[in-house]
């Protein structure tokens, strides 16, 4: 059973936060939104106050726990947001359980699977996380915002920095070890039935924006906006990536 909070009443959004990062990270953003929907925030497995459960954590096992505390719930469906790691996951869900997922919004995230140098990467950052774990934290949060923005964005890098400590080391393994694991999912894009919204990050370098943008099929089903942030636009341009979330939102529940 995940962690979770549940604010507000309507039409189910559920936001899933990315790698070192926990529920907490969508507060402010929850509290406009749960205006007018219902909206739910989970901590995904070794993150926050969510266990860890294997060695591995795969998009596949975090989907799972997903669903399986929806249904605790009693959330048949709903719209969900996933930002980076929390977007693998969504994909996930959309594959496995599409009729769970009404709708589904990568913020910073993407459908193409690491590449060799990036599980490369990730093996080094479990080696560097099982040497001192804060210094894997405080090496790579302040990478995730827009160089060009370090000073106006020192609360923000600093919060994310907050939350990262939060993970335990173990958690922080799994998850690594999990994304380097995760398939190509651009058909996802293509076959998924309902409506699919993109949060891009013009400056962002965890997830590259014009490689994404190429995966991107014109088939009226997908929005998409492109923000002046890195990889961290609730943080960065937390009223543009609202404007879009709510404006989506009312497309799909509309329906």
């Amino acid at each position: 059973m995940l962690n979770y909070e549940v604010k507000g009443r309507g039409p189910a959004i559920v936001l899933l936060h990315g790698y070192l990062e926990n529920l907490k990270m969508w507060k402010p953003l929850a509290e406009t939104l749960s205006k007018d929907y219902q909206v739910i925030m989970l901590d995904l497995p070794g993150h926050g106050k969510s266990g860890v459960l294997s060695e591995v954590h795969t998009m596949e096992l975090m989907a799972e726990q997903v669903k399986d505390t929806l249904e605790y719930l009693e959330i048949q469906q709903a719209l969900f947001v996933g930002h980076s790691m929390g977007g693998y996951v969504s994909l996930a869900l959309a594959e496995k359980y599409p009729e769970r997922v009404k709708a589904f919004v990568l913020l910073n995230s993407t459908v193409l699977p690491d590449s060799e140098e990036k599980k490369e990467q990730r093996l080094k950052a479990v080696e560097t996380a099982q040497k001192n774990l804060d210094t894997l934290i405080k090496m790579s949060i302040p990478t995730l915002f827009a160089e060009h923005r370090l000073r106006d964005l020192k609360s923000e890098i600093e919060l994310t920095k907050e939350l990262a400590r939060e993970t335990p080391l173990k958690g922080v393994e799994a998850a690594l070890r999990g994304m380097r694991l995760r398939p190509n999912r651009t058909s996802v894009l293509q076959e998924f039935p309902g409506k699919i919204g993109i949060v891009i990050g013009k400056y962002d370098k965890a997830v590259n924006p014009e490689e994404l943008k190429k995966q991107i099929p014109d088939n009226g089903r997908i929005s998409y906006v492109e923000l002046e942030t890195g990889h961290m636009a609730h943080l960065e341009a937390p009223e543009e990536t609202l404007k879009f979330l709510k404006e989506f939102a009312e497309e799909v529940f509309e329906d």
